[in-house]
């Protein structure tokens, strides 16, 4: 007569039995070349919510790059404006000193080898530019604005600035040459701190994901344990294992990249539109350009092959780490 307490062995022990078959069933599949879910279910801290988490990482990682792309094209276009020209200012007392002396400065410039062009700013640009600081009309005629002379330097074959700032101070005594080299240092300065910090970011988001994958591998390995074993009783050695869950977090890696980049393009297009531009161009001449051109394309298709990359090499390290330990 069979007894309740016989039938509760029967049903623990068939438990296991039961675990150990689906086991052998799993690992034989993988042996005989199914997929790499197989061993890593696409449930669980191996399957989706890894995507979720790489997809975020690119995104944050392409914002990262985008922007260290976007100050690079800004400090290039900054310093290689200021570089090819230079001005010269003319301070007085008096309007008809201040011409008087603009126009010596002009016909000295003009005369000079090296100087493409030079452009006298006159009275009503001044007082544009003035405008946002004293406001419209608000300037008498007697007021003495210093003159101003923008002076276009050929980049093949510059003057020597010395020899032109003295040549000018002869003839203008009043005259001065800024060559904007202070400018220069400063705004390569900014751009250079800017790039530093973009790429700590940068690097700091590659190390994140590097340490979530260690921790979807490893927890993927305790939770499917049993199928290890199973693996490593009928001859797989731990390369095959480790070669099996690669393939899975490189294509998780891919899923979740591909839907980083593409979000964080499509937030580029948005910004690029809303600050008044088409794809490409920015919202100003001081900003950042923020945009789609096609070399900024090039350069975040790094993203989706660094984060897969990243994702299946660290995924088999730490496989073959934690099989060897096991040992």
């Amino acid at each position: 007569m069979t007894t309740a307490a016989d039938t509760s062995d029967k049903a623990a022990n068939a438990k296991p039995a039961a675990v150990a078959s689906a086991a052998m069933r799993q690992a034989a599949a993988t042996l005989s070349g199914a997929k790499a879910r197989t061993i890593l279910p696409d449930a669980g801290a191996a399957g989706g919510p890894l995507v979720a988490v790489i997809a975020v990482m690119c995104f944050l990682a392409t914002l990262a790059l985008t922007g260290a792309l976007a100050v690079s094209g800004a400090v290039d276009r900054w310093t290689s404006d200021l570089s090819g020209a230079v001005t010269v200012q003319i301070k007085g007392e008096r309007p008809e000193e201040i011409a008087a002396q603009t126009q010596a400065a002009l016909r000295v410039l003009r005369a000079a080898r090296g100087v493409n062009a030079a452009r006298a700013i006159s009275r009503d640009a001044a007082e544009k530019m003035l405008e946002p600081w004293l406001g419209k009309d608000n300037l008498p005629a007697s007021l003495p604005i210093p003159g101003l002379i923008e002076v276009d330097l050929n980049p093949r074959d510059p003057p020597d600035l010395e020899v032109l700032a003295s040549r000018i101070t002869a003839a203008a005594p009043l005259a001065s040459l800024d060559d904007h080299r202070a400018w220069n240092e400063r705004l390569l300065e900014f751009g250079g701190a800017l790039h530093l910090a973009a790429f700590a970011a940068l690097a700091t988001i590659l190390g994140a994901t590097a340490a979530i994958v260690v921790f979807a591998a490893k927890a993927g390995l305790a939770a499917n344990a049993e199928i290890v074993e199973v693996l490593h009783l009928i001859g797989a050695e731990d390369r095959f294992i480790a070669s099996r869950v690669q393939r899975h977090f490189l294509a998780l890696g891919l899923k979740g990249a591909l839907a980083g980049l593409a979000v964080a393009v499509m937030l580029m297009a948005l910004l690029a539109l809303g600050a008044g531009g088409s794809a490409g161009s920015g919202g100003g001449y001081f900003l950042p350009q923020v945009g789609l051109r096609a070399g900024t394309l090039l350069w975040l298709v790094i993203v989706p092959i660094g984060a897969c990359g990243l994702t299946a090499l660290v995924a088999r390290y730490t496989v073959l780490r934690e099989l060897a330990q096991r040992v």
